[in-house]
């Protein structure tokens, strides 16, 4: 694949929240300044995408996060300089939900790699870049199987007859990753200025029949809202032993 900036894709991480349940937990901090492994989150996305090479980065952030801006600033923008690339903050006045803020973005833009702070993933971002312009998608999104624990006894009925009863069983669910690509057919349904989530963009795609590819993988992912998810993720993302990544 040739470099980002020469086939026009930009990435971009998603920190408009305010982190309203992680702040629940008693921390006064934007997610995106808790730290895994001594990291804040925006850093471990941040190196994330410049490993990939990633020329232009975005990042979304409200208005009233002044922590988070004055660490983008200063700490963000000296990494970007490192590898040669451009970090410009998107600031929303007004919260504009999960994906809104793309609307925001410079019209140059032709594809643009989706990131969420409170994600971190080992996912390959090349080969769902390569997934997404192969297929010639509107919008792609890695995806995942999940367990899911029902919560009650599950059956398998063949007319008026059970053919198996399974107690509360754990069953594979295939779920988003939060992590995108849209091109810009799929950045112009966006409204400016207005609260878009990511459910509701790729609904508005599906129904004027816009492809919305999807890329499998089984790489690393953890969404993190909460202390719990925090200490899980120190664990997950510990460094590896030969034997370990093997597993």
């Amino acid at each position: 694949m040739k470099d980002m900036a020469d086939i026009g894709i930009a990435a971009m991480i998603m920190a408009g929240g305010r982190s309203e349940r992680m702040r629940a937990g008693g921390s006064q901090e934007h997610k995106g300044l808790r730290t895994v492994r001594g990291a804040p989150l925006i850093e471990w996305n941040l190196r994330g995408l410049l490993g990939f090479d990633f020329r232009r980065v975005f990042v979304a952030i409200n208005e009233r996060e002044r922590p988070l801006a004055d660490w983008l600033g200063t700490r963000g923008v000296a990494l970007c300089r490192e590898r040669s690339s451009d970090l410009e903050l998107l600031v929303e006045r007004e919260p504009l939900g999960t994906i809104g803020a793309v609307s925001l973005l410079p019209a140059d833009v032709e594809n643009v790699l989706v990131v969420n702070v409170d994600n971190l993933t080992s996912l390959d971002l090349r080969a769902l870049l390569r997934t997404h312009l192969e297929k010639k998608a509107a919008a792609t999104i890695a995806t995942h199987s999940h367990p899911f624990r029902m919560p009650f006894g599950m059956l398998e009925v063949q007319g008026e007859r059970v053919t198996a009863y399974r107690e509360k069983p754990e069953l594979p669910v295939v779920i988003s990753s939060g992590t995108y690509v849209l091109h810009r057919t799929a950045i112009a349904c966006v409204p400016p200025g207005r609260r878009t989530d990511v459910p509701g963009l790729i609904g508005a795609l599906l129904e004027r029949g816009a492809l919305v590819a999807a890329h499998p993988h089984c790489d690393r992912w953890i969404d993190i809202n909460d202390e719990d998810a925090l200490a899980r993720a120190d664990d997950l993302f510990a460094p590896r032993s030969p034997e370990r990544a093997a597993s």
